[in-house]
């Protein structure tokens, strides 16, 4: 087995016999095709195409890049669609080498012990639109993190029994506080941010195993109290910038979407919604886990009865963005890079994209059921929702436009990320990633089991499909071939005996000591 492979029982159910071949024999036998090109796609056809072997890449949409997409038009042009961040900034080893390499910056917007950008730099609302002042603010934060602390603790001490629960059903066991009704609402407010819009998913839904128990990669090392490191960043350009550079030269087709693959020892063969078919020497899936459960794509032979059943088990989260053009004119906010909105407006957590020199907008994000239901939503209706919360705060005709983005809806990607629910399990992910006889190969955010959910997820599985197919021709004269990168989604660099969160927080950050206000426990 050449040296960049995957190493785990589950991949050897389905590879056994594919280190018999010459090592690069696909390549010398015709084009890999690759499925969707989104940045695990491209990451694999550049791959590819360093060492010479051929690549051709079939995209269902109109444009290359997957759920990575810059709005180039107006009212809304810089503003991202879909990945906004490089969650860890220049700690965030495979997003910063490959931006590196395509010679594309990041700036830094820190937020590496809370959300997105420093808590100092966010503004809380009350339901009446009434700011909460510092004090408040960060009272809310001990609260929740005092909360989750002891979820978190009680999930350590029932390490055996976490088996078909949910998140939310460990938080109620471990919470005995009676809140009162302002804790309440601040409690839901940092438990939506840090779970709906994280995971895409209500914590009634989320798998409180992978949660709490099994391990996910933290790229926010050497965090000391009170100190921020590099926190996030993002794509000086949008990642539409890094699109473009990784699709210069390639052979890409658009809007042609692919019904069915055919695999064999010989070779495979695509067709296409057109009825084209397509051959190739191998053929690397990079589809979403949404798309492959919708059944868009057949194979033949039908995938081994394990990979169905684990794509059956997990999940898409819905995450949307609602974007507001703000006048010119409108509030500056003194400065504020995110704001909060407790209540429950159609707005809860929205980043001022002026503060990333993008001009008067607000990008404010859903998820869960509720960013389903704003996805289906008459657009006139959205715009008068998203008026009427924000009339306090800005008047109505400081409000210009308003868009929202429609991963859920969208039939190709069906929607923003996957995510582990009650009853599936992390090593799913492992399942969905091995490689189907000789020649099918998968990649995407949703095949890696330590950074599912994330761009890291997509250039790592991308340039480990690649690698696969070259066998012993890939060397670590390619920065992408790294050992220590190669192997990040099934080898954590943050491994230790307490298990990262899969949200933003790490568990030794949440574990810290903090105490809230008494008088905002009292019923």
């Amino acid at each position: 087995m050449p040296w960049c492979s995957r190493s785990s029982l589950v991949l050897s159910l389905f590879t056994a016999g594919v280190a018999a071949g010459a090592p690069g024999a696909p390549c010398e036998e015709g084009p890999v095709l690759i499925i969707g090109s989104g940045i695990s796609g491209l990451v694999a056809a550049r791959s590819l195409q360093h060492f010479g072997c051929p690549v051709q890449l079939l995209e269902a949409l109109d444009r290359p890049g997957g759920r990575t997409h810059t709005f180039s038009s107006v009212p809304f042009a810089g503003l991202e669609e879909g990945a906004h961040w490089v969650h860890g900034g220049t700690d965030n080893v495979p997003v910063s080498v490959l931006l590196r390499m395509n010679n594309i910056s990041q700036v830094r917007v820190g937020g590496d012990d809370d959300y997105e950008g420093p808590r100092q730099r966010l503004r809380l609302f009350d339901a009446s639109a009434r700011p909460l002042d510092a004090a408040r603010r960060e009272v809310s934060f001990e609260l929740f993190e005092t909360a989750m602390a002891a979820a978190t603790a009680y999930a350590e001490g029932h390490y055996g029994r976490l088996d078909h629960v949910a998140v939310a059903e460990v938080w109620d066991l471990a919470l005995k506080v009676k809140y009162s009704k302002e804790s309440r609402a601040l409690l839901s407010w940092h438990q939506k941010v840090s779970y709906e819009q994280d995971s895409g998913a209500s914590m009634t839904e989320l798998s409180a195993v992978a949660e709490y128990v099994e391990d996910y990669t933290d790229f926010y090392p050497d965090r000391s109290e009170g100190m921020e490191e590099h926190g996030d960043g993002f794509v000086q350009g949008g990642y539409s910038a890094l699109v473009r550079r990784l699709s210069e030269g390639l052979d890409l087709r658009l809007s042609s979407p692919v019904t069915r693959v055919d695999h064999s020892p010989q070779g495979v063969s695509v067709t296409l919604q057109s009825g084209e078919r397509v051959q190739g020497s191998a053929v690397i899936v990079t589809a979403s886990i949404g798309a492959l459960q919708a059944e868009g794509i057949a194979f033949q032979p039908p995938l081994p009865i394990e990979k169905q059943r684990a794509l059956r088990r997990l999940r898409m989260g819905n995450v949307a963005k609602v974007l507001v053009k703000l006048a010119h004119s409108a509030r500056d906010f003194l400065g504020a890079y995110s704001l909060g909105f407790l209540g429950n407006g159609t707005l809860s957590y929205c980043i001022r994209a002026r503060r990333e020199g993008k001009g008067p907008f607000l990008e404010c994000f859903m998820g869960g059921h509720e960013a389903v239901d704003a996805e289906q939503m008459d657009l006139e209706e959205l715009t008068r929702q998203v008026k009427q919360q924000l009339a306090p705060l800005l008047g109505d005709a400081d409000v210009e436009s308003v868009a929202i983005t429609r991963w859920a809806t969208n039939p190709y990607i069906r929607g923003a990320w996957s995510f582990v629910p009650v009853n599936a399990i992390v090593q799913d992910f492992d399942t969905v990633a091995a490689t189907v006889g000789q020649r099918l190969l998968f990649a995407g955010e949703g095949t890696c089991r330590l950074l599912y959910g994330n761009v890291h997820a997509a250039v790592i599985s991308g340039a480990r499909a690649a690698c696969e197919i070259l066998g012993r021709s890939g060397n670590s004269s390619w920065p992408l071939f790294r050992k220590d990168l190669l192997h990040l989604c099934t080898e954590s660099p943050t491994s230790s005996s307490a298990p990262a969160s899969r949200g933003r927080r790490s568990a030794m950050h949440l574990m810290r000591a903090l105490r809230p206000s008494p008088s905002l426990l009292l019923v």
